[in-house]
């Protein structure tokens, strides 16, 4: 039994330093002072608190955001009507959600009849599709591609999967799961270096728990089911009655996940995860929707998307040109700081040592850019290939001749690491 738990909990050690050395170095951004608290304010469950104190020495008066913590749940109640609900011990707040039966909890099944062959990135392969799982049954026509950058060439591929009533693809069957939108399009996930096969969903989720307790929650992001976060279930996947593996359906990152429509000015942009420098915002960015550039659109609700490019390009040009005071007081105009905090911190904490630059996802409904985290399966310091965790100062910040840097080679992190040291510290 010892020796069960050594591996099992092995893997955690670097966490478990990178959170003790994280905390440490946010310690240390800025000077100690001699103060005292003039007021405090303290936070709800969704909003946050303020605490305003006074330098003794200097007389400045300086505001610190509380943030908030977030419902205080009690356990599942079942109230009839095949629903069961749960109340906040602080608030009141009522969360309900559908009681599944034992058939329902078992792992989700698709039955694929047909050929891959010849399925790549552009080339789409129509097999019969039988799919069994979260209270949904289906039985219609799978329209796949493969999906992803890196991992197109592995055993087990990642695929885009979009299901339809017909063969020819052009009467869509839309699925209802959960507090998901009706949706056609999924991706099955591999998760290839992952061995618990479960790092994305179960970081998606601290993702979630994490944008539930900002203070300036873009109203868009606000009103979506899962707040931007990737959501989904295992989901074990065969092929003419033989079993090709374990995967996770997912929600794809496009208008759906994001609320938006077409017609408006809204749009999601990707980074490939190259190594040239418009992926690191040092250089201009030539938005695609093939992966050729550092960046890709992934979706663009109106057909002129030169608006998306300009916007971006607005963004990397504040980031390499503006001073320290500029950049403090104006970035706000172009990006969301509380969400890009939010993810700066969420980097550290678990260990993603690819979303400084590859696995960022920047969305915008036709004003600021929101940074959200979508692919995970590399969390906790996992190195590609599944070979080993990386140490955690491999991916934490350091300081070089009195200088922070982010150490994930983005101009744009190094930057917000030096300007809002006192906002990053209090978050």
């Amino acid at each position: 039994m010892a020796e069960t738990q050594k591996r099992l909990f092995s893997p955690l050690r670097p966490l478990l330093a990178l959170s003790l050395s994280l905390l440490l170095i946010l310690q240390g951004l800025s000077p100690a002072f001699a103060e005292h608290i003039i007021t405090r304010i303290e936070p709800s469950c969704t909003q946050a608190g303020q605490i305003l104190t006074e330098d003794t020495e200097t007389h400045v008066i300086t505001a610190e955001t509380i943030p908030a913590p977030g419902h205080r749940f009690g356990g599942w109640s079942p109230v009839g009507g095949g629903y069961e609900e749960r109340v906040c011990s602080v608030c009141g707040a009522v969360d309900r959600r559908v009681i599944e039966t034992a058939e329902e909890r078992e792992t989700a099944r698709l039955e694929l009849t047909g050929s891959l062959e010849g399925v790549d990135k552009k080339t789409r392969v129509t097999l019969e599709a039988v799919f069994n799982g979260q209270g949904a049954k289906l039985h219609c026509y799978a329209v796949m591609t493969m999906q992803g950058h890196s991992t197109l060439g592995l055993e087990k591929s990642n695929y885009t999967l979009r299901f339809y009533n017909d063969r020819e693809g052009q009467d869509k069957h839309k699925l209802r799961i959960g507090v998901w939108q009706k949706e056609h399009k999924f991706i099955l996930k591999a998760d290839y270096f992952d061995p618990t096969q479960c790092r994305n969903l179960v970081c998606a989720q601290l993702w979630r728990e994490l944008v539930e307790t900002r203070g300036n929650l873009h109203p868009r992001i606000a009103s979506l089911p899962t707040l931007g976060a990737v959501d989904g279930f295992p989901l074990s996947v065969y092929l003419n009655g033989e079993f090709i593996g374990l995967y996770t359906m997912c929600l794809h990152k496009d208008d759906d996940l994001f609320g938006m429509s077409k017609g408006e000015p809204a749009a999601i942009l990707v980074c490939n995860g190259s190594r040239e420098e418009e992926a690191f915002f040092r250089a201009p960015a030539e938005l695609d929707e093939e992966g050729v550039h550092d960046w890709e659109l992934e979706f663009c609700g109106t057909e002129d998307s030169s608006w998306a490019r300009e916007s971006f390009n607005r963004l990397i040009a504040f980031v390499q040109d503006s001073s320290d005071e500029e950049f403090r007081e104006r970035l706000g105009e172009h990006l969301d700081v509380d969400a890009a905090i939010d993810y700066l911190l969420f980097l550290y904490a678990l260990g993603l040592p690819n979303g400084g630059a590859k696995d960022l996802v920047l969305v915008s409904y036709g004003d600021v850019w929101i940074p959200s985290a979508y692919d995970m399966d590399e969390a906790f310091g996992l190195r590609p290939g599944g070979e080993g965790y990386y140490s955690p100062e491999d991916f934490l910040p350091r300081c070089e001749e009195g200088v922070w840097t982010s150490d994930t080679g983005s101009l744009l992190w190094d930057r917000l690491l030096q300007n809002f040291p006192d906002e990053l510290r209090a978050r």
